[in-house]
This record gives C-alpha cells, structure tokens and sequence, in this order.
C-alpha cells in the first residue's frame, strides 16, 4: 500500500501543471466543439459558485476558458464575443498559482506578465478568489479604437462598449466552465491598484470586471 500511494503521488506530481517553469503557455489549437452538454442545460445548471478548492486546471481546460472568453472563431479573425464597430477593446488577464498571463487570441497563448501567486491582487477580500484556480480580469484598452474603421466614439461610450462586450464574455465562460463541471463566480470586487502595478498595465488601461473559476467543494 505504502508504495502504491507513493507511486500515486508521483504521478500527480508529474501531470501537475508548472506553468510558471515554461514561462508562455502555448495553446496548439483551439478547442474542438465535441461537448455532450446542450446550451441549454449549461444555462439550467449555471449559477455563481465561491466554494472553491485549491486545484490547478489542465492546459485543455485553460484554453478552453480563455477561448470562450476572447477567442478568434472565424478566418477573419472575429471573435467568439461581439464588438461594437468590431473593436475589440477588451483584454483577458489570466491570474493562476504560477503567475499573471495575458492571453493573445491570435497567437492562441497565454503570455507570462509576472511570475508568482497574485490572486489575492484580484479581490479585495474574497478569500475564495485566492483559491479558485483560475482568475480572469477583464481589462479595457483604448489602444484598440486606433484600429476602427470608422471615427471612434467619445471615450465614455468606448467604456460602455467595452462593458457591454464583457458581459458576454463573462457569461460564454460561465457556459464553457458547466461542460467541464467547473464553478464560476463574477466578482467587482478587485485590488485596481495593486494588479495595475504587478501586471504592468499603462494608466490608460481601465480594470472593469474579475471571473473566478475552478473546482468547487
């Protein structure tokens, strides 16, 4: 028995993830649509979850998440959310054990922003958003309105675009988190200042919203 559970610990030491050790986290195609569970049973079954464990996601599943939150769907580069004026104003900031990514739709990656444990810079009190495996943090770029076709909008309507765009976004992750029996919670509740400053973000950069997602008791 004693070598069974000592060759059982092994094993689960090897397939956990070490993110932080391989720095990017490269995604090498985006996730197949061969799920069992319909749209709208992961409606019925879709409900906010803060009984959260400390257990890392695999990379199928990381990609899965982040795809659904601002994947490329289409050849012409459109996503899976919608955009007003088809501008994509709105990046995802993946935030695990191993450190703070951003993710690049394009490039299907996770790019390491800081190594090292900042969930707890995505609350400012939830305890259960330092055990969720996973913490999205929708952040708003102005940046992005450079590429619009059309003249941009006053800067107050680009903030409300962007918030409208991340509602979808929160809910497609809400969705894909039920196909692979996941919780999720939706959270306002962020430390703006000091994720601001671990994960470099530029003063024109607005923090709007936080998704936490994982494993539940």
């Amino acid at each position: 028995m004693k070598k069974f559970l000592l060759a059982l610990a092994a094993t689960l030491l090897i397939s956990t993830p070490s993110y932080a050790a391989q720095g990017d986290i490269a995604f090498p195609s985006d996730p197949a649509p061969k799920e069992t569970l319909t749209v709208m049973d992961a409606l019925t079954f879709r409900q906010s979850s803060r009984n959260f464990v400390d257990k890392d996601l695999s990379t199928v599943q990381l990609s899965k998440l982040l795809w659904s939150a601002n994947g490329i769907n289409r050849p012409d580069g459109k996503r899976v959310n919608p955009a007003a004026m088809g501008v994509y104003s709105v990046e995802v900031y993946a935030v695990t054990r191993e450190g703070i990514y951003l993710y690049e739709p394009e490039n299907r990656k996770l790019k390491l922003i800081a190594a090292g444990d900042y969930r707890s810079t995505t609350t400012t009190g939830q305890g259960f958003a330092t055990k969720a495996a996973l913490n999205l943090v929708y952040v708003e770029t102005p940046d992005a309105w450079k590429s619009a076709r059309h003249t941009p909008p006053p800067r107050e309507r680009q903030i409300s675009f962007a918030n409208i765009a991340v509602g979808a976004m929160v809910q497609s992750v809400a969705l894909a988190a039920q196909t692979e029996g996941l919780g999720n919670c939706v959270r306002g509740s962020i430390n703006h200042d000091e994720f601001k400053k671990i994960a470099k973000l530029s003063d024109d950069k607005t923090i709007l919203l936080a998704q936490s997602v994982g494993y539940t008791k």
